[in-house]
């Protein structure tokens, strides 16, 4: 029995040691594999994190501008277009909505006052022309507007100032120079008026102010002079029909425009140096 155990015994030991020893291949490889597997992954990783894909984060498109919307007309465009059109309300808005714009502007204030005076409305008209003045005292074009709002005011002797100060601000307006003329033929100052008159049609011998001078010529008895005043003005403009009823006017006296055009001038020198 001792040798059927030992003989047992062995077979028994061995395959317990081969069982062992398979065990711990097992287990070894298992660590090996494991280890293995830990570097690959690792090594896989940063591989993965230092290599930029192009699928992780999308690439932004260009983002394109929004195109700028398509240029309008200015309102002192389109208020200049609606008066040119006879359109003087529109005007009116489109130039006050200029002047909401930018108020420090000249030229819509003064335009407005223009066609406000055209509509007979001169308070209205004063008041923008007023404004003007606060901003530019030196505007030549905003005292001679000034003379016309007075005088449709009734405010003769305001509107006179205001045309004298508009010539001393500049002595080439003519237009300050023919309105100032007409005021005075109202006045009943029809030699003030042949200066004034004479000097404008120097400085510009426009059809309105030819027939301007052909006034002041028949109020101060020039009935020849005066018809060809109006003859000229009339060559210029057809609007200008009073040379008929002077066509005939012979014998009266003769008469120096140059002389009363540098009279005048030098009334415009005695308003800029006025005497204490």
């Amino acid at each position: 029995m001792y040798r059927f155990t030992l003989t047992e015994a062995r077979p028994i030991h061995t395959r317990a040691l081969f069982g062992l020893t398979l065990v711990f291949l097992a287990l070894g490889a298992a660590a090996l594999a494991v280890g293995c597997g830990d570097r690959g992954s690792k090594s896989q990783g940063t591989t993965t994190a230092s290599l930029p894909t192009t699928t992780s984060a999308a690439v932004p498109a260009p983002v394109t501008p929004p195109a700028p919307p398509a240029p309008t007309e200015s309102h002192y465009k389109l208020a200049l277009t609606a008066w040119r059109g006879g359109d003087r309300d529109s005007a009116v808005k489109e130039f006050r909505a200029a002047i909401a714009e930018d108020s420090a502007k000249l030229p819509p204030r003064l335009n407005l006052s223009r066609v406000l005076l055209e509509q007979g409305k001169a308070k209205e008209a004063l008041a923008e022309i007023q404004d003007v003045i606060g901003i530019d005292s030196m505007s030549g074009s905003a005292f001679r507007l000034e003379g016309r709002a007075q005088d449709l005011l009734g405010h003769t002797d305001s509107a006179v100032a205001a045309y004298q100060h508009a010539l001393v601000l500049n002595d080439q307006d003519g237009w300050a120079m023919n309105n100032l003329a007409l005021l005075d033929v109202k006045r009943g100052e029809f030699g003030e008026a042949l200066k004034a008159a004479a000097r404008a049609v120097e400085v510009s011998g426009t059809a309105t102010f030819r027939n301007t001078l052909g006034v002041t010529l028949e109020r101060t008895g020039h009935y020849a002079a005066a018809a060809e005043a109006y003859r000229s003005a009339l060559s210029a403009d057809s609007a200008f029909t009073r040379v008929s009823a002077l066509s005939d006017s012979t014998g009266t006296p003769a008469v120096d425009l140059a002389a009363s055009a540098l009279d005048f001038m030098r009334e415009i020198e005695g308003w800029k140096s006025p005497k204490n």
